[in-house]
């Protein structure tokens, strides 16, 4: 309880005396802090002390939740504080002054971007005297002077407009004004700054007494708009400044637009954040940036007053848009663009005249894009750059070392810049020492350093003229050496000058060629140009910079002049294609017309087989365009495997489809190339075009065409981007021949024409022999399409009419000279052969049809409707292969001329054997009638036949002959189990007039035994027998018979028995005998079908059944005349056409009996033949 009437006094006394016994005791004295916080505890428990502390405690209670309700009000919208709008309006017009007028729409409370509370107004505008608008904003944030605000007066402390819409205009005099509002009116305007157009006035600036115009002065240098923007700066920054300026001014969130009249660009920057200040003891600080999160960036400068007249003026910069720096300076007309942040600060001390006396900084550039946006290849990546400034106004001279890093290149170098002596003359700058470090393009190459670097030159801004006086560049085998100007008077940039260079390696040439000049023809050089050594370089130059650009306007035709001489040099014209090695390059640029020169170099191919290439140029008439139009020509010589080699590369292959295999072509080309192409990476299908005129000479080539080897002594080949043609004079497998080879872009078939003529030796090279039966030279006419190696179409058309058929096909016989023509389509595919829309005709023959053979060459079906080899035949043929291989023949028909097909079964020729056979086979004929010879015919022919392995196994013929007389025909077995083929009739002579064999003989019983055709054409033996028929008209045998007076009957026989053997073409006769009762006779002989000849020869023998009976006789029979003969006879020859034969008889054998009448018998034609089998007779000896 005493402890409440303590005061402050009697605690301190108490404290005291406790202090003083515990220093009495020895104890230590507690420090200080413990007595303060024992004081502290006495003060708090005082009454007085502690309802103040509750009474603070809950005012800032109450300040929390009045701001945490403010707060939560304000996440809901805005809150209006209009009540205060008049206020804030007469605080801001107090800032600005008198002579301005401030409009307020509202106030209001709401968060900003960074969710802070901020009192800002709406629909805010700014008058001057007149009432005009010269500032707006929708919204409008206002800081309140607190000082001002604790003597009772309202003012405004920091004006910021929010979302407003600034725009800056640049005149051509370089003024410029700053305006808002719809009305643009001017809140800020500066004085000239930058020099203005050639041949205007510029005004110096003047006291306020001086006239209003001044008469035109010369030109300001750049110091003195330097100097004109630090007066103009620090006259805004004076507290008693009246500029028309906002005294405190910013802009948030907003969009500020640039117009520069100087060159009629305009660019908008979006969510810039800008203020201008002005500080309390005097300065100014500039802000300008941009909040926009994807790319931000700030940009701050301060002028701050030293004393002694004295600024010190410093500008940071924040990832600043290279391309905005560019624009403002007027150095990006478009197509060159910088798209690099950079950063830096830079300090400068101004002195009284507003000249800069010291300058010390650096900037740094961070990794970006520089070149022309809209072409990559005229691009590169920067990897960082930086520069350092130090000025010093006393040695008069700019030192500002810098250094580049792109990918592997390096560029690091110090440049000095020279003050004029004189205010107004040129600027003197020097660039050397360092190095630029060119790196490696390519794997296995070193990097490039150039090590020695000297620039000289003067600057003259009043003039607008930047003079390079001496420029040398060297190390590593370059060794360059320069000079010219750049004149930006007019207002466009004219560079002048000149660069040569001493011989050096082409590759090195190609490093340093800068990537944004001429990137079209950079890329193409780079990409197709490879080695070579650069004995002479020379370039001058003389043309506005602006045409020097990719995307700039035309290049005049004098204001670039290049000369490049290459020697050994590696050129690649066309991508896929192998180079030209070891050529000779001669380069010449007047403006915009490009020619490069080859005088000669050498195409390798892989397999080592080489081309040369001489008298070659490579032209670019117009390199302005954005894929200029190029053409090269060249001659080109060299063997034909070569040229067949590069024809078939991937790159020509599907345009040329040239059917030459360099392993089996030989010859030589010598001819003319010309190629049209655009320069551009990529070329699009379709765009290069070129022409193409070769001489081959002594050209061969194996399987070429039709499979068969192709001579000739001279062939032009012409191609372009529509296709390819050969024409010439050649041999085709050694037949002379007229051809005409072409291949059409569009088209996937390959189109071919061909003239020739075919004789017996040419059809049997090209596997068409047929023997006799086409005898004699064909004409013919072949044009077709090759689709591609397996697929084929061809029209074919030969003149028979020089040629001799004999049954080509069976029954087609044609004598040379006689008109007749074939023509028919052949189609060979991958597995088969088709001749389609056969048509023959003429001398009565017309067949027409089609046919199809296999890979084998075998027939697989024919059809033809039509089948008429003479005139009147009615008849069509059918083939078709069966599934089990037979091939399967039938014809049917009312009317057919077999005459042709007789004499093809009795005169084959025994010279040709068919290189092909049909196989197993089965032949149904049916006809109506079969006109033979003398006016005979087969009536209702019913033929069927089945061959199998080359052995007839079935045969069944049946007609009617002569007066409804059947002839029959089968295969029969025979002794010793073989088959024979057996002919039957009672009409003999009728057969015999049919078949054109012999046409005296009337009636007559026969059958005739014959073995049957074998595949490998072996002899035939057989046995004719004929009973009971008579030889009528036969006048040397009327005469031997005594028949002239027999009434017209003729000499009658009971009987004729011959043996023969038949081989192809001829019928050879043995041990013939014929009787009748009148006379007899025996025969032997050969009657050659293919020579249309008879030699027979033999005995008659008169009185033959009285006569011969001596020669029955034994043993005495032998002498007087055999068991065929008689005693007396007479010896005959038949001989000449079986149609027409000739009898000759010889008298005085009448006369020599018996064996003595040998001596008189003409000459036997069957010497060497094989004799016939005996056992034939037994085996086809009919029953009867």
């Amino acid at each position: 309880m005493t402890d409440r009437f303590r005061t402050p006094r009697l605690a301190a006394l108490h404290d005291l005396e406790q202090s003083f016994r515990e220093h009495c005791s020895g104890r230590p004295v507690q420090g200080a802090p413990r007595r303060w916080l024992r004081r502290l505890s006495v003060i708090v428990r005082h009454r007085v002390v502690r309802r103040t502390l509750m009474a603070v405690t809950g005012l800032l209670l109450l300040a929390a939740l009045g701001a945490g309700g403010l707060w939560w009000r304000l996440s809901a919208g805005p809150l209006s504080l209009d009540f205060a709008t008049p206020i804030l309006a007469s605080a801001i017009e107090h800032t600005i002054g008198s002579r301005h007028r401030v409009e307020i729409g509202g106030t209001q409370i709401e968060r900003d971007n960074q969710g802070r509370a901020a009192v800002r107004i709406r629909d805010m505008l700014i008058r001057d005297a007149d009432g005009a608008v010269i500032a707006s904003a929708p919204k409008a944030e206002v800081a309140v002077s607190v000082v001002a605000l604790l003597t009772g007066e309202l003012r405004a402390k920091r004006v910021s407009l929010v979302g407003a819409e600034l725009a800056m205009r640049i005149e051509d005099d370089g003024q410029v004004t700053i305006s808002t509002g719809a009305d643009r009116r001017p809140i800020a305007i500066t004085p000239t700054i930058v020099r203005p157009a050639q041949g205007a006035a510029v005004p110096v600036p003047a006291p306020d007494n001086s006239p209003a115009s001044m008469p035109p002065m010369r030109l300001p240098t750049g110091g003195e708009n330097f100097s004109a923007l630090m007066r103009w700066i620090d006259g805004t920054a004076r507290l008693d400044s009246d500029s028309e300026i906002l005294g405190e001014v910013g802009l948030k969130d907003g969009s500020l637009t640039v117009d520069d009249q100087r060159n009629g660009k305009t660019w908008t920057f979006e969510h810039i954040s800008f203020s201008l200040n002005r500080l309390p003891r005097g300065g100014v600080v500039l802000s300008l940036g941009s909040e926009n999160e994807d790319r931000p960036w700030k940009m701050t400068a301060a002028v701050v007053p030293l004393g002694n007249e004295r600024r010190l003026l410093q500008v940071e910069a924040r990832k600043v848009s290279a391309r905005d720096l560019l624009l403002a300076m007027r150095l990006d007309e478009g197509q060159f663009q910088a798209d690099v942040p950079i950063s830096g600060a830079v300090r400068a001390e101004i002195g009284p005249d507003f000249r800069p006396v010291t300058i010390e900084g650096r900037l740094f550039a961070e990794p970006g894009m520089i070149g022309n946006p809209n072409n990559p290849d005229g691009s590169f990546r920067l990897d960082s750059a930086e520069v350092s400034l130090d000025w010093d106004q006393t040695r008069r001279t700019l030192i500002a070392p810098f250094k580049v890093a792109a990918g592997n290149n390096r560029v690091t170098m110090m440049s000095q810049f020279d003050a004029p002596v004189e205010a107004g003359g040129p600027w003197r700058f020097t660039a050397t020492g360092g190095s630029i470090v060119l790196g490696a393009r390519e794997p296995g190459e070193s990097a490039l350093v150039l090590n020695r670097i000297l620039m000289r030159g003067t600057f003259d801004y009043a003039s607008g003229r930047i003079a390079l006086s001496q420029g040398e560049i060297a190390g590593g085998g370059v060794n360059l050496a320069m000079s010219g100007t750049l004149d930006i008077s007019s207002g466009e940039p004219v560079i002048s000058g000149g660069l040569a260079g001493t011989p050096m390696k082409g590759a090195l040439a190609k490093r340093i060629w800068p990537v944004f000049v001429a990137s079209k023809v950079r890329n193409w050089v780079l990409a197709n140009i490879h080695e070579g050594e650069i004995a002479r370089m020379e370039l001058a130059a003389n043309a506005p910079i602006d045409t020097l650009k990719e995307d700039g306007p035309p290049i005049p035709s004098d204001g670039l002049s290049v000369e490049i001489d290459v020697a050994k040099a590696v050129l690649r014209p066309v991508d896929g294609l192998p180079p030209i090695r070891d050529a000779d390059l001669t380069t010449r640029i007047k403006g915009r017309h490009v020619v490069i020169s080859v005088g000669r170099g050498t195409v390798e191919l892989e397999s080592g087989r080489k081309l040369t290439i001489t008298n070659g140029t490579f032209e670019v008439p117009d390199t302005h365009p954005k894929a200029p139009p190029a053409r090269a020509q060249f001659r080109i010589e060299g063997p034909v495997a070569a040229a067949a080699e590069l024809v078939a590369l991937d790159r020509l292959r599907e345009a040329s489809n040239a059917p030459l295999d360099p392993a089996t072509s030989r010859g030589s080309v010598v001819g003319q190339i010309s190629v049209g192409l655009p320069i551009t990476r990529d070329p699009p299908k379709g765009s290069i075009n070129y022409n193409i005129g070769i001489d081959v000479t002594n050209f061969v080539a194996e399987r070429m065409m039709l499979n068969q080897k192709v001579e000739a002594q001279l062939l032009k080949v012409s191609a372009n981007a529509q296709g390819f043609q050969i024409k010439g004079d050649v041999r085709l497998n050694g037949t002379p021949a007229v051809l005409d080879y072409r291949k059409l872009r569009d088209q996937p078939d390959t189109e071919v024409r061909l003239q020739m003529t075919l004789d017996d030796a040419a059809r049997s090279r090209f596997g068409f022999d047929v023997g006799p039966a086409l005898a004699g030279p064909v004409p013919v006419r072949l044009a077709g399409r090759v689709v591609n190696d397996r697929d084929s179409r061809f029209n074919v058309e030969a003149d028979l009419t020089p040629a001799a058929i004999d049954n080509l096909l069976p029954g087609w016989v044609k004598p040379p000279g006689k008109p007749n023509r074939i023509a028919f389509m052949v189609v060979h595919k991958d597995k088969t052969t088709s001749f389609e829309n056969v048509v023959i005709d003429g001398s009565g023959a017309n067949v027409k049809g089609q046919a199809e053979l296999d890979a084998n060459g075998d027939l697989v079906a024919a059809n033809f409707p039509v089948f008429a080899l003479s005139d009147g035949d009615k008849a069509s043929l059918r083939a078709e292969r069966g599934s089990d291989g037979a091939l399967r023949l039938s014809m049917r028909g009312d009317v057919y001329d077999g005459r042709s097909f007789i004499k093809s079964v009795f005169g084959q020729s025994g010279d040709h054997k068919p290189k092909k056979q049909f196989g197993d086979l089965d032949i149904d004929v049916k006809l109506g009638a079969v006109a033979g010879h003398n006016g005979e015919a087969l009536r209702g022919v019913d033929f069927k036949m089945s061959r199998r392995a080359g052995q007839i196994r079935t045969l069944s013929f049946a007609s009617k002959i002569g007066r409804d007389t059947q002839l029959t025909g089968e295969l029969r077995g025979a002794a010793r189990g073989r088959q024979v083929l057996y002919f039957e009739t009672d009409d003999a002579g009728a057969l015999f007039r049919f078949t054109d064999n012999y046409a005296r003989m009337n009636g007559g019983q026969m059958w005739v035994a014959i073995d049957p055709p074998t595949a490998d054409q072996a002899p035939q033996e057989g046995l004719l027998n004929i009973r009971d028929f008579a030889i009528k008209g036969e006048p040397n045998l009327d005469r031997v018979a005594g028949a002239a007076n027999a009434g017209g009957k003729g000499v009658a026989f009971t009987r004729l028995r011959v043996e023969f053997t038949r081989t192809p073409g001829k019928l050879a006769i043995r041990e013939g005998i014929v009787r009748g009762p009148a006379i007899g006779a025996t025969m032997d002989g050969l009657i050659d079908f293919a020579r249309n000849d008879v030699r027979l020869r033999g005995t008659f023998v008169p009185l033959y059944g009285l006569n011969n009976a001596f020669g029955q006789i034994p043993i005495v029979g032998l002498f007087l005349g055999g068991s065929n003969e008689g005693l007396l006879g007479i010896t005959y020859e038949v001989s000449g056409a079986p149609n027409a034969p000739v009898l000759r008889v010889n008298p005085i054998s009448a006369i020599a009996p018996g064996l003595l009448r040998k001596f008189f018998e003409f000459p036997n034609v069957n010497t060497g033949t094989q004799p016939p089998d005996p056992n034939l007779t037994s085996r086809a000896e009919p029953a009867r």
